[in-house]
């Protein structure tokens, strides 16, 4: 057996990062079943991989790290084995409020671990759980409006922090925001809002423009020095990375030119890239540009595999989410972005080619669509413990950027 592992992020009501959920699944030469035993091995597995071998501050350096929790793995006390102030137990909707059970959970809160009940819909017999419960995640795709006020009155007398899950729309988002959700997990924040003639920002064209010069293929070193020289936040940020013991650099980089001299003319045009696109959602959850960053990494990564251009598949996931960036459509932004490569643009516009498989392959990777995911892996027949590594590298050097 093997497991697939990826996250989901999970977001306050400022849009910013609270912590995330691990998703992952077993996998065999059939397809796993949804057995308690089948679930108490994938956490397992998921828990010796998070934080034994691969260590929590890679998959999550920011926030706490939510896992799902069977009744068993819940009685056999395994969350003893995880750090109490990165993780939140979350347990899964079929576990009853049963005496063993509820023992186990109480003795991790007077520890002081944080519980979360998930899918979780509140029925008398299960209040002792409530009681115990820090968060409670209501499903936003499960339950009609109605339902989820009437769950939403039932919590009131709790000190309790609502968490909306499965928020796939603005509007699911502003209607949880009315009924006092503090947390919220789904891709409505990765979903452009376009608006009929909206124009650009013009901190944004001016963005739009520095791209161009740094992407252009005549432009210099002195070129690129003079882009970041003459940006505060430019300038500020790849400083704080080129310093950052990502690099391993000993001495201190005090100076844009010496930084540059230091990446070269690709790197740096690789870094500045990053930095622009995160510049230009900086009205944003900054968890777009860790996503588009993790998916720039991970394409690159995946790209020698696939026998695919390492630079195209960076640029791929890196502005694969540049229309919610701008609230704009894609096909307007690509036309002021002629330094793409045309499958690349393609394959930003859904157009079926290589590159668009390998963005719906990460795009079903993160979102935990692991079926999916599998059919790409074994076409391409790719090994799904270097998968596993590969992203976890993406992770990490993304949050590496961002949370520095």
């Amino acid at each position: 057996m093997e497991i697939l592992i990826g996250r989901q992020a999970i977001l306050d009501r400022k849009n910013r990062t609270f912590g995330y959920e691990l998703l992952y699944r077993e996998t065999a030469l059939n397809n796993t079943s949804k057995t308690d035993l089948d679930g108490n091995t994938a956490t397992s597995r998921v828990i010796v991989n998070a934080f034994l071998n691969l260590g929590i501050d890679k998959l999550a350096k920011k926030g706490r790290v939510f896992i799902n929790f069977t009744r068993d793995l819940i009685i056999d006390r395994v969350w003893e084995m995880l750090p109490k102030e990165k993780v939140v137990i979350e347990v899964l909707e079929d576990v009853i409020a049963e005496e063993e059970i509820l023992k186990s959970l109480s003795d991790a809160k007077k520890q002081g671990y944080k519980i979360a009940l998930d899918d979780f819909v509140f029925l008398g017999h299960l209040e002792e759980l409530v009681k115990l419960a820090d968060i409670i995640k209501v499903d936003f795709l499960e339950l009609k409006k109605e339902e989820i006020v009437k769950q939403v009155e039932k919590y009131k007398k709790f000190d309790l922090t609502l968490l909306a899950e499965k928020v796939e729309t603005e509007q699911d988002h502003k209607f949880a925001l009315e009924l006092g959700f503090k947390l919220f997990q789904g891709y409505y924040f990765t979903k452009p809002v376009i608006e009929q003639k909206r124009e650009l920002a013009p901190y944004q064209a001016n963005i739009l423009k520095a791209l161009k010069v740094v992407n252009d293929p005549a432009s210099e070193l002195e070129d690129l020095i003079d882009i970041v020289s003459s940006d505060l936040y430019l300038n500020t940020k790849l400083l704080s990375m080129i310093n950052s013991p990502y690099f391993g650099i000993k001495t201190t980089v005090k100076t844009a030119k010496k930084a540059i001299s230091l990446l070269g003319h690709k790197k740096t045009r690789e870094w500045l890239n990053i930095l622009l696109v995160s510049k230009l959602g900086e009205d944003k959850p900054q968890e777009l540009a860790v996503i588009s960053t993790v998916r720039a990494r991970f394409a690159k990564l995946l790209s020698k595999p696939l026998e695919l251009d390492e630079d195209n598949a960076y640029y791929l996931g890196l502005y694969s989410l540049i229309d919610t960036m701008l609230n704009a459509d894609i096909n307007e932004i690509l036309k002021e972005m002629e330094f793409l490569d045309s499958e690349v643009k393609d394959a930003l516009l859904g157009k079926k080619n290589p590159y668009r498989e390998l963005l719906d392959f990460i795009i079903n990777f993160e979102n935990g669509d692991f079926n999916r995911a599998e059919e790409f892996i074994k076409k391409h027949k790719l090994d799904k413990e270097n998968i596993n590594t590969l992203y976890i590298d993406a992770i990490q050097f993304a949050d590496s950027i961002y949370y520095s």
